[in-house]
């Protein structure tokens, strides 16, 4: 896993985690505003940058996060953002409870078990985009699935393409089959589900982690597909974030 800082090391730390298949330095320059507020730290996934190898698994992801920011931020953090995938990884962080994350936005958290089948159909699909450059059709049923259109697959321009084929297929078979654990309901972070109302699988996985959580607040953005507040209404996106790290 590939760790960058970024900011004043006087700031309080806030953790950003990047969604699937993401390059991490897309995630960057997004949410370079809060540089100004906050010392940044963006881990890089296995398989997601450069000279990394294969990708491993969510479990081994978190417990590297765990160990860098108990060896470099005294095991906790003033806050942590996570969109699509980066939520799903501060799920299992969550459930782990190894180190204080302060208050927890997940925005587009995916959790809702899709199945092996959604899995590899999605990475066959990732894998001919990344290896040809041309999505099959099967893309605009999965953008429809997230409230998005086919005016939208610019946003696809964020995503790591120098992954190997196998780190793709372990990443998305982990994606598309990740079950909340109920050892969740233990941790008493506040949490700070965001998504918007035509993302039916976030709101799926909001239902499944309000069954667990303890502290949580919910807010459902009315006419927002999948990654659209970040990607679309940056600056706004930025602010709503410290406003509520405060």
């Amino acid at each position: 896993m590939l760790f960058n800082e970024f900011g004043s090391k006087e700031n309080p730390p806030v953790l950003l985690l990047h969604g699937m298949m993401q390059d991490w330095h897309s995630e960057y320059e997004l949410l370079k505003p809060l540089e100004e507020h906050y010392r940044l730290i963006i881990p890089a996934q296995d398989g997601f940058y450069d000279g990394s190898g294969d990708f491993t698994s969510f479990a081994d992801q978190a417990r590297q996060i765990e160990e860098y920011v108990s060896k470099n931020h005294g095991g906790k953090v003033h806050g942590a953002y996570g969109a699509s995938q980066g939520g799903l990884m501060l799920t299992e962080l969550l459930t782990r409870n190894k180190i204080d994350m302060g208050k927890v936005i997940m925005d587009g958290c995916y959790v809702a078990h899709q199945g092996k089948l959604a899995g590899k159909v999605t990475a066959w699909m990732f894998k001919k985009y990344k290896n040809t450059g041309k999505f099959p059709a099967f893309i605009h049923i999965m953008m429809k699935l997230m409230g998005l259109t086919e005016d939208d697959l610019g946003m696809m321009d964020s995503l790591y393409l120098k992954a190997s084929d196998e780190t793709v297929n372990r990443n998305f078979s982990e994606n598309y089959t990740y079950r909340t654990r109920p050892e969740i309901a233990e941790n008493e972070t506040m949490v700070y589900l965001w998504c918007g109302s035509k993302e039916p699988y976030a709101i799926k996985s909001h239902n499944i982690l309000k069954r667990y959580l303890k502290n949580y607040e919910e807010e459902i953005m009315e006419g927002f597909g999948h990654g659209e507040f970040l990607k679309k209404h940056t600056d706004e996106c930025c602010e709503k974030i410290r406003s509520t790290l405060k």
